[in-house]
């Protein structure tokens, strides 16, 4: 809800003068090297995967959940601009 709110207030601040919006930049990659490696913050992964100490965070399931919430997030921001903006 925050995101789509905080959409929001981009669509109509700078919606005269953006053309083309993009929700968010590379999900997948943000997915992996934040909860499957841990190379980016909160640096979370689990062992055999990770550059780092791996005692944080489950590279089984966080980069799917994550995903899945950067998906509705996506979404929910999506169908706001074409019902508000379009």
């Amino acid at each position: 809800r925050d995101f789509t709110m905080y959409a929001d207030i981009c669509f109509r601040e700078f919606g005269d003068r953006v053309t083309y919006w993009s929700t968010l930049n590379e999900p997948n990659a943000f997915s992996m090297a934040a909860y499957d490696i841990g190379s980016f913050p909160p640096q979370h992964c689990s062992s055999p995967y990770g550059f780092r100490n791996c005692s944080v965070g489950n590279s089984s399931t966080e980069p799917y959940i994550v995903t899945h919430n950067q998906l509705l997030a996506h979404a929910s921001v999506a169908q706001l601009y074409k019902k508000k903006y379009k």
